[in-house]
C-alpha cells in the first residue's frame, strides 16, 4: 500500500526497496501480484538487521511509516538505518502517537509502544541525525480512537470493528483527513493520532 503511494506522489523515482520482514504478510502480498510495478521496484522479505549497504546500495530516502512501533530496539534500528543513506540523505518517520492511547488496538498489530515527541527525539542518535523537523497530525484521530479503542476497546477483527472502518472509517479518510491536511499546512497542533520527523543523516 506504502510503495504505491510512493509512486502515485513522488516522480522520477529511479529506485525503490521496499522490505517486508514478516513471510505471511510477504506471501499474501505475492499472491495479489507483483507484476503491476515498474522494474525498478524491489521487494525483499527481510528485516532490515538481516541487510548491509554492501548488498543493498545506499538510499537517498529511508521511509519508516508506522514501522518502528513494531521494533522492541528502535534507537538500534535507526542507527543501524545510518549506513544506508547516502551524504545528506533523509529519514521519513510516522508513528501512532501518545501512551495514554495504547489499547487492544495497538496489542493487536503488535505494537510496542505509542510515542510522545518527547520519546521519539530520545531514540534519535545526535551524533547520527540531525532533527528538521518534528510535528504531531490528526487531532481529530484522537478522540475516535479514545472512544473506539480505549473506552469502548473495540477489536477491528470483531464485528462492531469492521463495521467501524467500513462506515466511519471511510467518513474520516474521504473528508476529515484532507480537511486536516490542508490545515496542517499552516498550523502545527500540539497533539495528534501520529508523530512525525523529518531527520537528516551527519
Amino acid at each position: 500500500s506504502f510503495t504505491n503511494l510512493i509512486l502515485k506522489n513522488k516522480k522520477g523515482i529511479k529506485r525503490l526497496l521496499s522490505i517486508e520482514p514478516s513471510e505471511v504478510l510477504m506471501e499474501d502480498f505475492k499472491n495479489k501480484g507483483t507484476d503491476v510495478f515498474p522494474d525498478f521496484v524491489e521487494f525483499q522479505n527481510k528485516d532490515i538487521f538481516q541487510m548491509n549497504p554492501a548488498q543493498t546500495g545506499k538510499f537517498d530516502t529511508i521511509i519508516y511509516i508506522h514501522v518502528l512501533e513494531h521494533i522492541e530496539e528502535d534507537r538500534k534500528a535507526l542507527n543501524y538505518s545510518h549506513q544506508f543513506l547516502k551524504e545528506d540523505g533523509k529519514v521519513l518517520i510516522e508513528v501512532p502517537a501518545l501512551p495514554f492511547l495504547f489499547s487492544v488496538h495497538d496489542e493487536m498489530l503488535g505494537h510496542y509502544r505509542r510515542y510522545t515527541k518527547k520519546m521519539l527525539r530520545n531514540i534519535v542518535d545526535p551524533e547520527k541525525y540531525t532533527i528538521e523537523k518534528l510535528w504531531y497530525n490528526d487531532p481529530i484521530g484522537v478522540v475516535g480512537s479514545f472512544i473506539f479503542f480505549k473506552m469502548r476497546k473495540v477489536k477491528l477483527n470483531s464485528k462492531e470493528g469492521i463495521s467501524t472502518v467500513k462506515n466511519q472509517g471511510k467518513l474520516y479518510d474521504k473528508y476529515l483527513i484532507p480537511l486536516q491536511g490542508e490545515i496542517e499546512k499552516y498550523i502545527t497542533f500540539p497533539f495528534g493520532l501520529s508523530v512525525n520527523a523529518i531527520l537528516k543523516k551527519k
